[in-house]
């Protein structure tokens, strides 16, 4: 084993880090064990010697004078400056070379390919063979390739196990290659500041031990088969409108879904309107067109297929108060 491999190791067993569960895990470790380890070193080395010319050379009877001492050392000066230097530029080369691997890797020819789409403040994962979930599902040892896009701001994919972190950007697509290596559920976060709910953008990785075990999840559908206030239900928690819409009557940076049904909802522009399908279907796919007074335009327009809209509708009218 090398000396990286046995610092990082070492860094692990202290319970530094999380368990490792890709393929890139390994060499990030490397290097963030090897500026652990030297800033430690360092630290203890300063630390010590401080307190040691503290205690030393204080001010005590008898010692009231600083005691001589050369005034310059251009050797000293070298060698504190040129340490120094030598440590960072390896930081920055070691880590530089790790970086351009990870962003240069070849997925290969048939990758496990996921479409992540980021949003205030969830994330939907479109996974190969056609099934989406809030959930991202992978297979052990297969190449993985995650292409990442945002609705609305920058949001960032970070799976700590993973050691991967990569910014979903609007207007473009970013991605992230690597291979899970350890069959498991592992949080799935949001490293970018988005907004007010950015603490509880989360999700899961679910990596399968095996192609057949993945396949079996994506055999069972989207739940087209689900009845559709059930259905509406699944996709209100999917979705992320629990982010903003409560369903108890509390508040939120949107309107209540509590008691919705048959409202008639003061606009922050225009006549009031009555809370129906239609003006349910509009303001789901364009929820910025009529907007209820009081709350400001942030929820992004929502890709949904006329089933999953019929469904939403069909949840909230369920949610009618009780007369």
């Amino acid at each position: 084993m090398s000396p990286a491999s046995l610092l990082a190791a070492a860094t692990l067993a202290a319970g530094y880090l999380p368990e490792r569960a890709s393929s890139v895990a390994e060499s990030v470790d490397q290097v963030f064990a090897f500026i652990f380890w030297v800033s430690l070193f360092f630290l203890v080395l300063i630390v010590g010697l401080t307190l040691l010319f503290v205690i030393r050379y204080r001010v005590r009877p008898g010692r009231v004078a600083a005691e001589p001492s050369p005034s310059h050392s251009t050797r000293l000066e070298l060698l504190w400056t040129a340490i120094p230097l030598a440590l960072v530029l390896a930081m920055f080369g070691w880590s530089t070379a790790v970086w351009l691997r990870m962003a240069r890797h070849d997925p290969g020819p048939a990758p496990h390919r996921v479409q992540v789409t980021a949003r205030k403040w969830s994330w939907w994962f479109d996974h190969p063979g056609g099934r989406g979930s809030n959930e991202l599902h992978l297979v052990a040892g297969r190449s993985t390739e995650l292409v990442l896009g945002a609705v609305d701001v920058v949001h960032s994919l970070y799976v700590p196990e993973f050691r991967l972190k990569q910014d979903a950007v609007p207007g473009r697509y970013t991605r992230m290659v690597f291979t899970p290596t350890r069959p498991g559920t592992y949080p799935v976060l949001c490293a970018e500041y988005c907004g007010t709910n950015h603490s509880r953008m989360g999700a899961a990785a679910v990596v399968h031990p095996d192609q057949a075990s993945f396949d079996a999840w994506a055999s069972q559908g989207g739940g087209g088969d689900l009845p559709l206030p059930a259905l509406g239900e699944k996709l209100f928690a999917e979705k992320g409108c629990s982010a903003c819409h409560s369903v108890d009557g509390s508040e939120g940076l949107g309107p209540t879904m509590k008691g919705l049904w048959g409202r008639v909802e003061r606009m922050a522009s225009g006549p009031p309107a009555q809370v129906d399908e239609n003006y349910l279907r509009e303001s789901i796919v364009t929820p910025g067109a009529r907007l209820v007074a009081g709350f400001d335009d942030l929820m992004p327009p929502m890709p949904l297929e006329e089933r999953e809209i019929q469904a939403l509708i069909a949840y909230i009218q369920s949610l009618k108060e009780k007369p």
